[in-house]
């Protein structure tokens, strides 16, 4: 465990001064030392639900277990929590080594958590898979750095629907954009992080540049809403690709990437499988979009990953591009349009995503489930409209803010 009075003072500044959207409240990084790689495939075996079986109930009493790529993480039916943890064998005693951090959803509090499972519970698990008796024991800590027991235990696992249903869980321009978010918005430090918050799906906004560079933004102009203060102004696409590297900072200090850099960090680096482009508009996006698109595609083949990657038509303007460049169209690429059913219909898309506050649309949902049109709402952020949506609707995934409460209430209700 790392010293204590190092991480009781990061924590508390970054809680006293991580009070805006705008402002990072960063993952704690929690090294597990000299541990053994364990493969994702094995730790996905312990996904399922877990009870709290003793010590302190501060972080809830049910959750849910996901694994990522490199990560195991714990979605809480109390406040949005959820824990995400490295995971190592350890050399010295064969016991499985577990150490991350927890976070409420919607504040900026977070704290350490750790978990071991000894030798012999380690080995039997990594060698059958079995986790009916699974008991995990460890200790979480407050923000003062106060330690509390904490034990979770297998419960049962995800229910046949669950297990069957294609559901769709996607970040909002990346994790907790609205609540003092671990990282930029659109950044690569999102794509490579996201899926540990629950996610398997990325929204993230495409720009142009002068240079006709496909980058991850949302505002067309820049500002110190998304970007540290510099003395450049003006839109995106006056400058080039480059020069926006060399003179533009995230509000986190990262570089503004490239569609290009996204889709091959999304490929290699997650085992997400959507990504949706959300377009701005500019002239020539869909000539520019099409050489990435298809380059991804081809890469995600090549390294055996099956993605859906699809741009979203969110405006009148963005359908008039695409149907000027009708060479996106007929490479048979998928796409979605936010607007009404029949401009989906009328521009041959396969996804439609229309706006929470349309409703249910149960008539117009099982008509786009019969033509083969998955559709996905955005975006649901009050936990009681997710679990109205989860349990009333039939959509086939969300856009949140606070994928937490999405992944909980989709794997304990259905």
């Amino acid at each position: 465990m790392p010293a204590r009075n190092s991480y009781k003072y990061i924590i508390l500044l970054l809680v006293l001064f991580s009070c805006s959207k705008n402002q990072i409240l960063q993952q704690p990084d929690i090294s597990l030392g000299n541990v053994n790689f364990i493969s994702d495939t094995s730790m996905k075996k312990m996904e399922g639900i877990y009870t709290l079986g003793s010590g302190s109930s501060a972080l809830g009493t049910q959750f849910v277990c996901k694994a990522s790529k490199y990560k195991v993480s714990f979605f809480s039916n109390a406040g949005g929590v959820f824990m995400i943890l490295s995971y190592g064998l350890d050399p010295s005693d064969s016991s499985l080594k577990f150490s991350g951090f927890w976070r409420f959803s919607q504040v900026p509090t977070q704290g350490l958590i750790n978990f071991t499972l000894d030798k012999a519970d380690a080995l039997a698990f990594l060698k059958t898979g079995d986790i009916s008796n699974l008991s995990l024991p460890g200790n979480f800590y407050d923000p003062d750095n106060k330690a509390s027991p904490i034990t979770l235990k297998f419960s049962k696992n995800f229910s046949a629907y669950a297990k069957a249903t294609p559901f769709e869980i996607y970040a909002h321009h990346g994790v907790q954009t609205t609540s003092n978010p671990p990282f930029a918005q659109n950044s690569l430090l999102g794509v490579m992080n996201d899926e540990d918050y629950g996610v398997n799906g990325l929204e993230f906004d495409v720009q142009l540049t002068l240079d006709q560079v496909p980058i991850m933004m949302h505002d067309g102009n820049i500002d110190i809403r998304l970007t540290q203060k510099s003395p450049i102004s003006g839109d995106y696409n006056q400058y080039s690709f480059t020069f926006l590297e060399d003179y533009i900072r995230l509000v986190d200090g990262q570089k503004i990437p490239s569609l290009d850099q996204c889709l091959t960090a999304f490929i290699d680096s997650t085992t997400m499988k959507y990504f949706w482009m959300d377009i701005k508009g500019d002239v020539g996006i869909f000539e520019a979009l099409l050489p990435v698109v298809q380059k991804a595609y081809a890469h995600a083949a090549s390294v055996g990953r099956e993605v859906v990657i699809y741009a979203d038509m969110p405006s009148k303007t963005v359908i008039g591009q695409f149907q000027s460049y009708p060479e996106y169209r007929a490479s048979g690429l998928p796409t979605m349009c936010e607007l009404t059913y029949q401009d989906v219909v009328d521009n041959g898309c396969t996804r439609w995503g229309p706006r929470y506050s349309r409703g249910l649309l149960l008539s117009d949902v099982a008509t786009a489930h019969a033509a083969g049109i998955r559709v996905i709402s955005w975006t649901l952020n009050q936990k009681s409209l997710i679990d109205n949506y989860i349990q009333n609707g039939q959509f086939d995934g969300f856009i949140s803010d606070y994928p937490s409460y999405v992944v909980y209430d989709f794997y304990t209700m259905k």
